[in-house]
This record gives structure tokens, sequence and C-alpha cells, in this order.
């Protein structure tokens, strides 16, 4: 599995000193959501709290406490937490409030995060939207996937500032951004290839299932991962948990017994079929009769795509597919986020 977490990895690989930004808190009307964090170093940054004044602002800050901590012997701040009005005084119109919080990173926390974020480039922690949890009161860092099933413990040392209340303990959460959930796609026929080529810039690792060679002949792309099956039902045994299925074969029998063996599965995501409501009734009717539960076979979305998008060419389908998977994607982030806290203001809706 390959992931975009490269500028975070060579920042992180540079000497120097390095800030963790993080929104700890929102208010209002902002440009990114709680979680959402960046890197500064003395020439580079990775990631992104919502670009434009207040980005400026803040990178400007922690710039002139790295000069200042060089020039006159001043040290920068370990940790703190501002708070930034995103009105005319930014420049910016949004009308709501955002708390930054800023960490310094000491030696051993830039290794241990930069070897967080190279495990998770590499596969080796199996995610689908993912947070990084940084407890304040305990000293590990841990990765978890939108179950919280899977996570990497770390050495990271005690943060303070706006932290979240989860499971009983004060973390800061940092909502990856750079995580791509899976999307197995079994059919590459017309709309399988136009989504494949709607979802490449998109925050999901691709893989294109079909038991026809020439069909995925000349498919390619960074994040796309090919498998020709002569049987592509028995696939979904290896879907990873979490991800999302469209089912679009050129067969309305293989699409059913795919469809059939990803119901079955209570731990997938979003399980999406192309067809029409006619379709959608006859295969309900033998999903049924083939021994599924109702609520195994309420898990199937048969049409797929945005309701109120009408139209049938390849590309308009999978752009509307493309917004439906983004959809579901930012409510699986959501739900998992915890409840923001801060010394201030208390409990602040995420």
């Amino acid at each position: 599995m390959t992931l975009s977490f490269g500028a975070h990895i060579d920042l992180l690989s540079s000497p120097g000193p390095v800030m963790l930004v993080s929104v700890a808190a929102i208010r209002g009307s902002t440009p990114r959501e709680a979680g959402a964090f960046m890197l500064i170093a003395e020439d580079a940054l990775s990631g992104t709290i919502g670009g434009g004044n207040l980005e400026h602002q803040v990178t400007r800050k922690v710039r002139d406490g790295f000069a200042a901590a060089k020039t006159d012997a001043v040290p920068t701040s370990d940790a703190e937490i501002v708070r930034f009005p995103l009105g005319p005084g930014l420049g910016q119109c949004c009308g709501g409030s955002v708390e930054v919080g800023f960490h310094l990173l000491d030696a051993s926390q830039k290794a241990d995060l930069l070897a967080t974020f190279t495990q998770l480039a590499s596969g080796g922690v199996e995610q689908h939207g993912c947070w990084i949890t940084l407890p304040v009161s305990q000293n590990h860092l841990r990765v978890a996937d939108a179950d919280q099933s899977a996570m990497l413990s770390r050495t990271f040392g005690a943060l303070r500032g706006g932290v979240m209340a989860h499971n009983g303990a004060d973390m800061l959460c940092l909502r990856l951004d750079d995580a791509e959930t899976p999307v197995w796609i079994f059919g590459a026929g017309h709309v399988g290839k136009a989504l494949v080529d709607a979802l490449a810039p998109l925050p999901f690792l691709i893989h294109m299932v079909d038991s026809r060679d020439d069909y995925l002949d000349g498919l390619a792309g960074a994040k796309l991962h090919i498998c020709q099956s002569d049987k592509p039902q028995d696939e979904v045994a290896d879907i990873p948990s979490g991800a999302h299925v469209l089912i679009l074969t050129h067969n309305h029998a293989l699409d059913f017994d795919i469809c059939r063996a990803a119901l079955a599965r209570d731990d997938l995501g979003f399980v999406g079929m192309i067809g029409s409501q006619t379709k959608r009734a006859r295969f309900i009717r033998r999903l049924s009769d083939r021994g599924l539960s109702a609520a195994e076979i309420g898990r199937l979305t048969c049409p797929i795509g945005m309701h109120g998008i009408t139209g049938k060419k390849p590309g308009v389908i999978a752009a509307s597919v493309a917004v439906q998977l983004l959809s579901v994607r930012e409510a699986q982030m959501a739900q998992n986020q915890p409840v923001i806290k801060t010394a201030s203001d208390g409990i602040v809706g995420a």
C-alpha cells in the first residue's frame, strides 16, 4: 500500500526544529475541521489547517519564534494554544474562530512521528480514515483506524493545549487526510475505468478486479492495483475491513455473486451496485431467498450515485459516485471523532 505521507516524512527527516500545529477546537464557520494539522520547519511546510491568512499568520508566528530562539537565546514555547477569530482582522470572512495548538517537537518526538508516518506509508497499519491520538497524560502515541481496532504505540511524551476527551482520557487528535480509504471496483468497463480516473486525485486506494485481461490492459496509476481473477466473487474474502465495494461487472449473475459475498461480511464499508430500481428489487428477493437477513440486505446501495444526478454517461456516473464515496468517508470520520474540549471554553462540538 502506498500512501501520500511523503511531505511529512521529508520534513521530519530534515534537521532543525519542527512545530506541530493543529486545529484543537472550532466555533462557527471555519476553513478546516478540528483535528486538521500541519508541520512547520524553518524552510518547509507539510499539511494544512486551512490556508489563507490564518495559515500565513500561524507560519509567521512559528518561524519568528524559531528565529528569536537562535538570535536572542529566547526559548520557543514548547506548547501553547492560541485563539484566532476568523474576521476582518485576519483578512478572512468565515465568521467563526479556531483554537490552534502549537507543540514544539523535541528530537525524540520528531523521530517517533517520522517512524509513525513511515509505517503508515508502507502499509504497516490497516486504516480507513485514520486519526493519530496523542494522549496528554500518558507517554505513548497510537494510530487507530475508524473502528479503533488497529493501533501503533510509540513514545511521544506529554502534551498540553487543546485536547479531546476519548474513552476517559485526554488526547490531542490529529486527522490523517492523507490516509486513503481502500475502494474495490468490480468491473473494468466504461464506468469502471471512468471511476479510476475520478477517484485518482481523491483520498482513495483503488483495487480494480475483472476476469477479462483485455479490459485491464492499459489501466495504470500510482494508487491503482490491478487484479485479474477468473472468479471475482472469490476476491471478496481478501478485501480489508472497512473498505468500500463497487459492483459494476458485465454480467448480472456475477454481480449477484459478488454482492452476496460482500453483504455476508459485516465489516465492510459502503457496498454499492450499479443498476436500476428493478434490478435492486430482483436482487433483494434473490438475496432473501438465499438466506441473507434484512440487516445484511439493507447494507446494499443500488442504484449508486448522488440523488438528483441523472446523467448516464460514464464520466457523469463516476463523478456522482466519487462524491457519494467522499460523503460516506467524511461521515465515517466525523462519527469516530471524539468530543473536543478546551480549558477556556469547556466542551466544543467538533
